[in-house]
């Protein structure tokens, strides 16, 4: 569990990796996840560390992002490899263990299922899944609708971003990775 220090040391550094307008989001994220993970019953602490480390790697160069992936032996799959957008929460994990000692297997779950989610991510990776969609700063077409489900329903809130992700990169015609697909199907049985 990180101390306060720890946490403020790690929100100082995270400033000085990322533009004024992701630290805005990134701040977002950690407010709404320590509000969910509190709503959820939950460690607020978790969250907001997860919350404050899940977008610090987004604006590093791909090969800065290789490094740290490598360096905590992490691998991404053949799919990953061809969408280098999907590297930063592998990255983000990676210096979450390697920089910052963070050995918490929740947090670092968290952190690298942000953006696809997982089919079997736990609750506190759910919250940060959910909080990187619905923070303050978001504004988009659907929004409150999902803002509205995560105060009530956890898993029916990751299905709507699932969903609502898939939708808009079918409208693009982008690639969707496969373990979002699987994320909105395990998420769509309703457990």
């Amino acid at each position: 569990m990180p101390t306060t220090s720890r946490l403020s040391a790690i929100q100082d550094w995270v400033a000085t990796q990322v533009s004024p307008h992701r630290l805005k989001h990134i701040e977002g994220v950690a407010q709404t996840s320590g509000r969910l993970a509190k709503h959820f019953g939950l460690a607020v602490e978790k969250a907001r560390l997860a919350a404050w480390l899940h977008d610090c790697a987004k604006e590093l160069p791909r090969s800065e992002m290789k490094k740290w992936i490598r360096k905590a032996g992490f691998r991404l799959d053949a799919s990953e490899e061809r969408m280098p957008g999907l590297w930063h929460p592998h990255a983000g994990a990676a210096i979450a263990l390697k920089k910052w000692g963070i050995r918490d297997n929740a947090v670092l779950e968290a952190v690298r299922c942000h953006t696809l989610g997982s089919p079997q991510m736990g609750p506190l990776a759910q919250v940060v899944f959910v909080s990187d969609f619905i923070e303050p700063g978001r504004r988009f077409e659907g929004v409150g609708t999902v803002r509205s489900l995560a105060g009530k329903n956890l898993r029916k809130a990751v299905l709507a971003k699932a969903s609502m992700t898939i939708g808009f990169l079918f409208d693009k015609k982008m690639k969707v990775h496969p373990r979002l697909l699987e994320t909105w199907n395990e998420f769509l049985d309703g457990k």
